[in-house]
C-alpha cells in the first residue's frame, strides 16, 4: 500500500484543488440599545452567540445584524424552540422584525448625522441585503407565564437565495420571577382615530380597528386615554374595561378644556362640562373605576390662565369627589395657585425640580412627567435621533425621582404622510412629525407607531426601548414589593440593604435628568442586579 500513497500524493500535489469560498455574508449581534446604520462599514465580525435575559411573561430582544459582503436575495429568519432541560419556549414566541430606515433631513436640534436612521420595525418578509451593507433584524422573545428558570438554547438560522444557510446559536436565561401582567406605572398615551383615518383613508375608523391598535399598546404595557375615540360617550364602558382587564393601569374620563373671554359665556362653558362629566363620573363610579381614573385638565396651562382654570376646575371637584385631576405645564408652575383643586402635577421633564415636586408628594399628590419637542439634549427624549438607550433610561429616571405616570402627545401622528395620491411604503416615509412655527423638523416627535398593512400598526425601535424600560420599571416595583415582605418577616438586613441601595439606582447609571449612562452594558449589569437580588428576596421569602 505504501507506493500506491506516494504515488497518490504525488498526483495530487500536481492537481489545483478546489478551496471553500468565503462566505457571502457573516451574522453579528448588537444590542437592542444601539441603532444599527445599514450604510456604515459591519467592524465587528460574527457574533458566537445571540443573548437575552428576561424574566417570565416579559419581551426581551437583540438584533441580528446580517452583514454581506456580496449582494443578498430573498433573505429569511428562522428561530428553533427553545429548549432547557425538558423546558421549551415554542419557536412561535421568538419572532423577527426587519428594521427599516427613514430619510432625516436638518433638523430643529443638533443631530449626529442627517439621512438614513433606523426606526420602524417592518414585518417579517424576505429582504435584500446589499453588498458592504449591514441590516439588523429584530428578534424579540416572549417568555411564557409558566416558563421555568433557567438558560434555554436554540439556534436561528438565516437563510439566503443561491447561499448555504447559516446558523448562530440563541440562548435565553430565564430569571425566576415574572414580570405582572398588572401596570404599575401610569401611563398617558394619545391614540388618534382622525390620523387613522386620513392615513388610511377611511370615512371613520371602525371600533374593532381601534381596539386592534390600542391591544397593540396595551402589549407593550401603554394604557392610551381613550376618551379620544369619537363615540366615547357611547363606547366608555367597553373600551376602559378592555383596557382595565389587559392590565391597563388607568384611563382618562375625559379632557377638562376651560373657557376665556366673559364671565357670562364662561360660567356657561364650565355648567356645560361639569354637568357632561357628572354622567361620566357616575358611571365609572358605579363599576369601581374612580381609582383609575383622571382628568386631563387644559393642555401646558401658563400663569396668564390661572384665573379661568380655577374656575372650572374648582367646579369640576366639587361636583367629582374623589377624581383626579391632571394639569401639564412646561413653563410657569401652577403651584401653589392651583394646589387645591389639583391632584396629578404633569411638567415636562425639563421643567421638573425635584424639591417642588417630591414636597407636593408629600402632600399626598401624584407627579407624572411628559416629554415631547423639548426637551433637547442634555435630556433624554423620544425623537429618531437620540439614542436608543435614551428611550429605555427615560423610565430608569421615572423610577429614580419617583415619578409615577408618564404622559406623550400622540403615538401615531402621521399628517405629514397622509398627502397625495401614494401612502407609506409605496411613497417615502416623512419622519418630520411635528414642524415648529419657524419650520424646525422634529424626526419621531408624536409617532411611535408606523401604518402597517391591512390596517394594522407597526412598532418602532423607539417604542421597543420604551416597552423595555417599562418592563425595567417593574422589575424595580417587584423588588421594592419584596423588600417591603422581608421587613415583615424579619431577619434579613443584609438583603434588604442590598436590595435598598439597588431600588436607589447608582449614579453611575442615572444621576438626574441630564447625567445617565450612555453605554447599554452598564444598564444591562444594573438590570442584571436587580434580577438576581429580586430571585434571592423570592427565595428567601419561600424558606419556612
Amino acid at each position: 500500500m505504501r507506493p500506491l500513497s506516494l504515488v497518490l500524493l504525488a498526483l495530487l500535489a500536481g492537481c489545483s484543488l478546489p478551496y471553500a469560498r468565503p462566505p457571502a455574508f457573516v451574522l453579528g449581534s448588537a444590542d437592542t440599545m444601539e441603532k444599527v446604520f445599514r450604510d456604515e462599514p459591519w467592524t465587528r465580525g460574527p457574533a458566537d452567540t445571540l443573548a437575552i435575559e428576561a424574566a417570565r411573561n416579559e419581551v426581551e430582544g437583540v438584533q441580528l445584524v446580517v452583514a454581506a459582503k456580496d449582494p443578498l436575495r430573498a433573505v429569511t429568519v428562522e428561530a428553533s424552540d427553545l429548549r432547557c432541560g425538558r423546558s421549551a419556549i415554542p419557536k412561535a414566541n421568538a419572532t423577527w422584525n426587519v428594521v427599516g430606515y427613514v430619510k432625516t433631513a436638518k433638523p430643529a436640534y443638533k443631530a449626529p448625522r442627517e439621512g438614513w436612521w433606523p426606526d420602524p420595525l417592518l414585518p417579517a418578509k424576505p429582504f435584500d441585503v446589499k453588498a458592504g451593507e449591514a441590516q439588523p433584524v429584530w428578534l424579540s422573545v416572549r417568555v411564557p407565564d409558566d416558563a421555568k428558570p433557567g438558560l434555554y438554547r436554540g439556534k436561528v438560522t438565516v437563510r439566503a437565495e443561491g447561499q448555504p444557510r447559516r446558523s448562530i446559536p440563541l440562548e435565553v436565561r430565564v430569571w425566576d420571577f415574572a414580570v405582572p401582567k398588572q401596570q404599575h406605572l401610569e401611563t398617558c398615551f394619545l391614540l388618534r382615530p382622525d390620523e387613522l383615518a386620513r392615513f388610511y383613508r377611511l370615512k371613520s375608523v371602525p371600533i374593532e380597528m381601534f381596539e386592534a391598535w390600542m391591544d397593540f399598546c396595551l402589549d407593550r404595557r401603554i394604557s392610551l386615554t381613550l376618551c379620544d375615540w369619537p363615540q366615547y360617550e357611547k363606547d366608555m364602558e367597553r373600551l376602559v374595561a378592555r383596557q382595565l382587564d389587559r392590565g391597563g393601569a388607568c384611563f382618562c374620563l375625559g379632557v377638562a378644556w376651560f373657557q376665556q373671554g366673559k364671565p357670562e359665556d364662561r360660567a356657561r362653558h364650565n355648567a356645560q362640562m361639569v354637568a357632561s362629566f357628572q354622567k361620566l363620573y357616575e358611571r365609572a363610579k358605579a363599576r369601581g373605576w374612580l381609582p383609575k381614573a383622571y382628568v386631563y385638565c387644559h393642555d401646558e396651562i401658563g400663569k396668564e390662565q390661572y384665573e379661568f382654570a380655577r374656575e372650572l376646575y374648582s367646579a369640576l371637584k366639587k361636583a367629582t369627589p374623589g377624581l383626579r385631576l391632571m394639569q401639564t405645564f412646561y413653563k410657569d408652575s401652577p403651584i401653589p395657585a392651583l394646589d387645591d383643586c389639583l391632584d396629578i402635577w404633569a411638567p415636562v421633564t425639563g421643567r421638573y425640580r425635584a424639591a417642588e415636586f417630591q414636597a407636593q408628594q408629600a402632600k399626598g399628590d401624584e407627579v407624572w412627567w411628559y416629554v415631547c419637542c423639548g426637551p433637547g439634549k442634555p435630556f433624554a427624549n423620544l425623537m429618531i435621533e437620540w439614542p436608543a438607550l435614551d428611550h429605555r433610561i427615560l423610565l430608569w429616571q421615572t423610577w429614580k425621582l419617583g415619578v409615577t405616570g408618564f404622559l406623550y402627545w400622540g403615538i401615531n401622528v402621521f399628517s405629514s404622510n397622509s398627502k397625495g395620491e401614494k401612502r407609506w411604503p409605496e411613497a417615502e416615509w416623512d419622519p418630520a412629525t411635528f414642524v415648529n412655527q419657524q419650520g424646525g423638523r422634529h424626526h419621531g416627535d408624536g409617532q411611535l407607531l408606523y401604518p402597517g398593512p391591512d390596517h394594522l400598526p407597526l412598532s418602532s425601535v423607539r417604542l421597543e426601548n420604551f416597552r423595555d424600560g417599562i418592563e425595567d420599571y417593574e422589575y424595580l416595583w417587584l423588588l421594592r414589593d419584596a423588600v417591603a415582605n422581608l421587613k415583615k418577616a424579619g431577619g434579613h438586613e443584609a438583603l434588604i440593604a442590598e436590595a435598598e441601595k439597588a431600588l436607589a439606582i447608582d449614579d453611575a447609571v442615572v444621576k438626574d435628568l441630564t447625567r445617565f449612562t450612555q453605554d447599554p452594558l452598564a444598564l444591562r449589569r444594573a438590570r442584571a442586579g436587580i434580577a438576581s437580588l429580586l430571585e434571592r428576596a423570592m427565595a428567601a421569602l419561600k424558606m419556612p
